[in-house]
C-alpha cells in the first residue's frame, strides 16, 4: 500500500481544524469528511493534492461508478470533496495549481443528481410489530427491563438513538408525560432544544415506560442525574471473564449497545430487524393513519424534533403504492 502522502495529511489537517472551528461541523461530519478525503486518495495512490485536475476528477468519478455504489453516496462522496478542493484552491501554495474550473468536473449530471435524491420507499416496523416485539422480550431482570422500556421509549417518542443514550432521569416531566431533550446534556441533531411528548399510540407501552422510571426512582434509587437507560455493569472474573453484572449509574459512551439491543429484541420474535431510527417513520405512519388535524400534525412533528411540519412530510411522509391506492380508490370517478 502507497505511504500517505505528509503534505496532503498537513493540509487535511488545516481543513478539518476549519471545518471544526470556523464552519461549525460536528465530529461525526468531519470524520465522514476524512474518510471521503481517504477514499480519494487510495484512488490516486496518495498523489499530491496539488496534482488535481480535470482528468482526474473525471476518472474519479468513473471509478466510483464502476464499484456499483449507489448514487446518493457518489453524490455525496463528490459534494465533499468538492468542498474540499474549492476550500484548498483558496491556500496559500494551492492557489496556482487548483483551478475551481477543474474542481467542477466532480459535478453529476442533472439526471444522477435527481436519482441521488430520490427518496426510496423505507420499509420500517409497524405499530402491531413494535408492540408484539414488546410482549415477548423478557423483563425479569433490571437490565431485561432496562431493555424492555428502551424499545418502548423509542416507539412512544421516536427519539434519536444517540439523544436517547444521553438522556437523564431528570429530563422526563411525569406530570406532561414530556421528556426535554437539552442539548446543554443530550445529544440532539444540530443541538437543537426538543420537548418529546409522550405520544398517544399505546396505553401498554406507555404503562411499561411509566413502570421503568418508578422501578428507577424507587427501586434503585436513581438521582435525578443518573441515565434513564443506564449502560450494563459489567464484572470480570477468572472463569468467565466479563459478564453482565446488572446496571450502573453510567450512560453508554455510543448508541452501538442501544442498536444490538433492538437487533436481538426483533430476532427473539422472530422478525426481521429495524433501527431505532426507523420507528421515526412508523410514528409517521401513524399520524397518516389517525388523521390528525393540521394543529395535530404540526404539534407531532415538532414532537419529532421538526421545526416545520414539511420536513416530516418530505423526509418521513413519503406514502408506499398501496397507501397512495387505498387514498385515491375512494375518489376514483366510475
Amino acid at each position: 500500500m502507497p505511504k500517505k502522502n505528509a503534505q496532503n495529511e498537513t493540509v487535511k489537517r488545516r481543513y478539518f481544524d476549519f471545518l471544526k472551528h470556523a464552519d461549525g461541523k460536528s465530529e461525526p461530519t468531519i470524520r465522514m469528511v476524512e474518510k471521503t478525503l481517504l477514499r480519494f486518495e487510495n484512488f490516486t495512490k496518495f498523489a499530491n493534492f496539488k496534482s488535481f485536475d480535470q482528468k482526474q476528477a473525471i476518472a474519479y468519478k468513473t471509478d466510483l461508478a464502476e464499484r456499483g455504489l449507489a448514487k446518493a453516496t457518489i453524490l455525496s462522496d463528490v459534494t465533499k470533496l468538492k468542498r474540499f478542493l474549492k476550500w484548498l484552491s483558496r491556500q496559500d501554495g494551492y492557489k496556482r495549481q487548483i483551478k475551481f474550473n477543474d474542481v467542477e468536473y466532480l459535478s453529476m449530471s442533472d439526471k444522477d443528481v435527481r436519482a441521488a435524491n430520490s427518496p426510496l420507499e423505507k420499509d420500517f416496523p409497524t405499530l402491531a410489530m413494535v408492540e408484539d416485539v414488546i410482549v415477548k422480550m423478557p423483563h425479569s431482570t433490571p437490565i431485561e427491563k432496562r431493555n424492555r422500556a428502551l424499545v418502548a421509549a423509542c416507539a412512544l417518542t421516536g427519539i434519536r438513538a444517540s439523544a436517547m443514550t444521553s438522556l437523564k432521569l431528570k429530563h422526563f416531566q411525569k406530570r406532561r408525560m414530556l421528556i426535554v431533550q437539552d442539548p446543554r446534556e443530550v445529544k440532539t441533531k444540530f443541538s437543537k432544544l426538543i420537548n418529546s411528548f409522550i405520544l398517544p399510540i399505546s396505553p401498554n407501552l406507555s404503562a411499561i415506560f411509566l413502570d421503568w422510571i418508578t422501578y428507577l426512582e424507587t427501586e434503585l434509587l436513581c438521582s435525578p442525574n443518573d441515565p434513564m437507560f443506564p449502560k450494563t455493569q459489567l464484572t470480570c472474573s477468572l472463569e468467565t471473564g466479563f459478564q453482565a453484572d446488572g446496571l450502573s449509574r453510567k450512560h453508554w459512551t455510543t448508541s452501538t449497545p442501544m442498536r444490538v439491543i433492538f437487533k436481538r429484541a426483533f430476532a427473539q420474535a422472530g422478525l426481521p430487524s429495524y433501527p431505532p431510527h426507523l420507528f421515526r417513520n412508523m410514528l409517521v405512519k401513524e399520524m397518516y393513519d389517525r388523521e390528525l388535524s393540521i394543529p395535530e400534525f404540526k404539534a407531532w412533528s415538532m414532537s419529532l424534533g421538526h421545526e416545520s411540519a414539511m420536513t416530516t412530510l418530505t423526509s418521513y411522509g413519503k406514502l408506499s403504492v398501496h397507501d397512495m391506492e387505498n387514498l385515491i380508490k375512494p375518489n376514483r370517478a366510475m
